[in-house]
């Protein structure tokens, strides 16, 4: 994370038009590998492949780590889900990361699919049928002033009890065996323990969404954001990056997935004045010096 002044756009609020300063996320996008395609039907047990399309990756570790049929006849494939294009309901790209580019030391990529917004399920499959094989990046996606969803796994903080996992209160000092537990766990009847009741058990390490963050800037050269010494537990960024406004899910070096926001938003797309991006060193504050920034 670091910090920006950008300048306040938002009309209605009680501070427009002045310098605000506010926490960023930076996150690191190296473009995505477009694998192939998959389309889907609706049934009455929910949506069910219809067809799909995947061709090689000439990525060294994805060779490493994953394995394609010899038989994997591309052309084929294609051809049917074309031709079964007009009963799609959904269309996804499958697409492999590529972790390698940058300084975290994790070769084997993530093949995952993602969902393609068009106005119709022919127009994403053209759009991908001309990308097949080809490399996707963070422009392709969004820009500066849209906002989106970030997807992630938080920290991990293991087993714990109900008071630091659900936030109850303390019973009293004198109290029978416990003092940071529930008073009482269940009811005679019905005489079982409900899922309401505060327990102990796994706290963090949850697959969490956040909603409407929004996209302060994208760029494609890190000098810009690199702090002196690089971000503490992460080192420095060395591909195409992302800035969003406020914190995302999970801690350094795990993935982020993104994706346009699904809320509805009456919120003025506007890409934002960014007058100062913070490259003060984390390292500590022996080494806390001012440098240059020009965003």
């Amino acid at each position: 994370m670091s910090r920006v002044i950008y300048k306040e756009d938002r009309p209605k609020s009680h501070v427009a038009n002045t310098n605000r300063i506010t926490a960023v996320t930076v996150i690191e996008t190296p473009p995505v590998v477009l694998l192939g395609v998959r389309t889907y039907k609706i049934t009455p047990y929910g949506l069910k492949i219809l067809a799909e399309a995947k061709t090689h990756s000439e990525h060294k570790h994805f060779k490493r780590f994953y394995s394609v049929s010899k038989e994997n006849n591309f052309e084929e494939q294609i051809k049917k889900v074309e031709e079964t294009i007009n009963e799609a309901v959904q269309v996804r790209a499958i697409v492999h990361t590529q972790p390698d580019l940058t300084g975290i030391k994790v070769n084997k990529p993530y093949v995952l699919e993602l969902k393609v917004g068009a106005k119709s399920a022919k127009a994403a499959l053209d759009w991908l049928k001309e990308r097949i094989g080809q490399e996707l990046n963070i422009d392709d996606f969004t820009k500066p002033g849209n906002y989106v969803d970030t997807i992630g796994i938080t920290k991990g903080k293991g087993f714990n009890g109900p008071v630091k996992r659900h936030g109850i209160t303390l019973l009293q000092k004198k109290s029978k065996h416990t003092k940071r537990g529930v008073g009482s766990i269940a009811p005679w009847t019905p005489a079982r323990v409900q899922w309401v009741i505060p327990r102990y058990g796994q706290l963090g390490y949850f697959r969490r969404t956040e909603y409407n963050k929004r996209v302060m800037g994208i760029g494609t050269n890190p000098e810009v954001i690199n702090p002196l010494g690089g971000f503490v537990k992460y080192g420095l960024v060395k591909n195409r990056y992302i800035v969003v406004k406020g914190s995302v899910p999970g801690p350094k070096k795990r993935m982020v997935i993104l994706r346009d926001g699904i809320r509805a938003q009456n919120k003025m797309i506007k890409e934002p004045e960014i007058s100062y991006f913070s490259r003060l060193s984390q390292q500590g504050s022996a080494g806390r010096q001012e440098v240059e920034s020009k965003w």
